[in-house]
């Protein structure tokens, strides 16, 4: 039988709400001291019920595999903040970012689950954001705007309160008009090139009337038949 026992508990320096906390487990024969470093946010479940462990505590096995599981929601945690310090993440990507680096699949459901409630996340925010750059930036229409969108994996509840009204909003005309503007007369000077760039403004997810809507806005023959 293991005889496990906490002999120290510690605020972390340099980290609100992350905690040291230190057991020893006693076989009467072998003794091991193991210190595990976790966020009181993980402590949340109906195990502590977010109550810290005290000195002299006696945990059971339930306790030290929640103890454990908090320690790798905890680095977990961390991970996910130092991947949404380089750019966005929606919830899913990030998830996937925390497995492939070794994290369980609880445990980095977990981690993304604080970054949402600590608002590092804003799935509605990053979505508005991006819709925008691929308008204004990259000069995308609609259709291959709806594509990106759901290939950078937001969830549906996400693009259901934001798309539409985002969507409202952008200049699909401006984009399309610049990218023609960037082909130049000759790209349409014949009906076999024309026929070639309005296919590929097409899959950059302009409709028909954008485009034709573009060329004469550069003073060149619509594609009423195409």
């Amino acid at each position: 039988m293991i005889l496990i026992t906490v002999t120290d508990v510690q605020a972390s320096e340099g980290s609100r709400g992350k905690f040291l906390i230190t057991v020893k487990l006693s076989t009467g024969q072998h003794e091991e001291i193991r210190t595990f470093s976790v966020f009181r946010y993980f402590l949340k479940n109906p195990v502590f019920s977010g109550i810290l462990p005290s000195v002299g505590d006696f945990l059971g096995a339930e306790k030290f595999e929640a103890l454990e599981f908090a320690e790798e929601c905890s680095g977990a945690a961390i991970k996910a903040v130092s991947f949404l310090a380089f750019g966005d993440n929606t919830s899913k990507k990030l998830s996937e970012k925390l497995r492939q680096k070794g994290f369980s699949r609880e445990a980095a459901a977990e981690a993304v689950r604080f970054c949402v409630e600590k608002h590092y996340i804003n799935e509605e925010d990053h979505l508005r954001r991006l819709m925008e750059q691929l308008c204004e930036r990259k000069k995308y229409g609609l259709r291959r705007i709806r594509q990106e969108v759901y290939n950078k994996g937001f969830s549906e509840e996400t693009v259901n309160a934001v798309f539409e009204d985002c969507a409202a909003e952008l200049d699909f005309d401006a984009a399309a008009t610049e990218r023609v503007k960037k082909l130049g007369a000759d790209a349409f000077s014949t009906p076999e090139k024309k026929k070639k760039q309005v296919s590929s403004l097409l899959r950059y997810g302009f409709s028909m009337d954008e485009i034709n809507r573009a060329l004469k806005a550069v003073q060149m023959d619509t594609v009423d038949d195409f």
